[in-house]
């Protein structure tokens, strides 16, 4: 067996040798080994509760064991499957996709699926298809947002993801959190589409008001403009509800989902969007493929993940726990002075500091006592804070014991010495909305 030094040296020559001074400060230096439900191991044995997941990968846990039942038993007679024939499994999981998302009191549907095999495909099929269905060539997204790394979704994210490879992206105009409440005084002849994360994840989990969200539908609505909805970390049950957009009761032209619809085993994604959008294939069927999109073995682990999702039982144990984290962390706040609240719909959550030193603190020592999280990249004041959905109330009870402890123990650093917070900006948002 690989020992951690050897796996480390094996990182830092053939990976990265940048990442590992980085992973040190904050406590991120972990070679997983062993990993099963809430908890991942390292190679040494030290356990953490997984409070990152992947931004949601692992929503069912680690090695959730339906999903790897269904995935061996996929592999007993299928494989990747062939994207130029159809199949029965990818045909299945798109109208159980479709159904999922519901209709509104208007009648409103999704219609279609396009599968992929990463988020940022997903996103960037969205991007193709709202350009290509409207003729039209510009995006609206946030400032500070995040979509993925590949080229469309990099384009739509923040300057940073893009600035480091000199792209410069075109047909992306971003705007600020506070501008949604006046979204249509940027539209343009050119504007087809606005995309946002339904809760912005990197962008510090700040929950995007009901009245805000059903303004911009209205407005996109009325000027013949498509909203895209990137549900790629916020669906799938994260946030209590099957799709976060259903606590908006709203329905996008276009959603991406991914990350947890692998059930923590196969990479699979998907872009769905609205029935009469279809029109873009008319003149070329084949203008669009993705090898590895939909997976015969993947269609078979995001078949168990929506089974979950739209359990009104599992649901229920999501808000359940959402409930206890709330109250926890209000206490925290109360009693800590360093704790301002949670921002939280579901368990899509995220425990706020009182400045970006005594985050940076306390996520070190978080993951010190075993509870492995990160801040948020683009609004380091909060510390993301995503349990794996099926934590039970006693686990989570000896979460919050640590959480506490760590709390306890952060101090505010100095980060002025530090390039990492020295070139990028350290807080986007000040005034953070919390809660639907």
């Amino acid at each position: 067996m690989t020992s951690r030094d050897e796996t480390i040296q094996l990182h830092d020559t053939y990976l990265s040798r940048h990442k590992l001074p980085l992973f040190r400060q904050f406590g991120w230096d972990v070679v997983e080994g062993k990993r099963e439900g809430v908890f991942l191991w390292d190679v040494n044995g030290k356990r953490y509760f997984d409070c990152h997941v992947c931004g949601g990968v692992y929503n069912l846990g680690h090695r959730n064991p339906k999903v790897i039942k269904a995935v061996s038993d996929a592999l007993g007679h299928l494989d990747l499957g062939n994207h130029h024939l159809m199949s029965t499994e990818r045909s299945r999981l798109a109208r159980k996709l479709v159904e999922s998302a519901g209709a509104t009191s208007t009648g409103e549907r999704m219609g279609r699926v396009v599968f992929s095999s990463g988020g940022g495909e997903a996103m960037d099929f969205a991007f193709k298809m709202a350009k290509g269905y409207t003729g039209k060539s510009k995006i609206l997204c946030l400032e500070g947002g995040y979509h993925g790394h590949t080229g469309l979704s990099m384009g739509a994210g923040d300057e940073k993801y893009t600035k480091a490879w000199n792209y410069k992206p075109e047909g992306f105009m971003k705007i600020g959190l506070t501008d949604l409440d006046r979204i249509e005084t940027f539209f343009d002849d050119e504007t087809a589409a606005v995309s946002l994360e339904t809760i912005p994840a990197t962008l510090g989990m700040n929950v995007i008001p009901r009245e805000t969200m059903q303004h911009v539908r209205k407005m996109t609505r009325e000027h013949g403009i498509l909203l895209i909805l990137d549900e790629i970390q916020t669906g799938l049950g994260r946030s209590g509800k099957t799709w976060a957009f259903q606590h908006y009761g709203i329905m996008p032209d276009i959603f991406a989902t991914g990350k947890g619809l692998s059930g923590g085993i196969y990479p699979i994604t998907a872009t769905v969007y609205r029935d009469e959008m279809e029109r873009v294939y008319e003149q070329n069927p084949m203008i669009h493929f993705s090898t590895f999109g939909g997976s015969e073995i993947g269609c078979a682990a995001a078949d168990i993940v929506l089974d979950h999702a739209t359990d009104p039982e599992f649901l229920a144990h999501v808000n359940a726990l959402s409930d206890f984290f709330r109250d926890a962390v209000d206490d925290l706040a109360i009693q800590s002075g360093k704790v301002s609240g949670i921002r939280q719909v579901g368990l899509f959550q995220a425990i706020e500091f009182v400045d970006v030193s005594t985050c940076i603190s306390a996520v070190a020592r978080l993951n010190a006592n075993g509870v492995f999280c990160v801040f948020s990249n683009n609004d380091r004041v909060c510390a993301q804070f995503m349990p794996p959905l099926v934590m039970t109330m006693e686990e989570a009870g000896e979460l919050m014991t640590l959480v506490r402890q760590s709390i306890d123990e952060a101090e505010p650093r100095d980060l002025s010495s530090s390039d990492f917070f020295s070139t990028q900006t350290e807080a986007r948002i000040t005034s953070a909305n919390r809660h639907l």
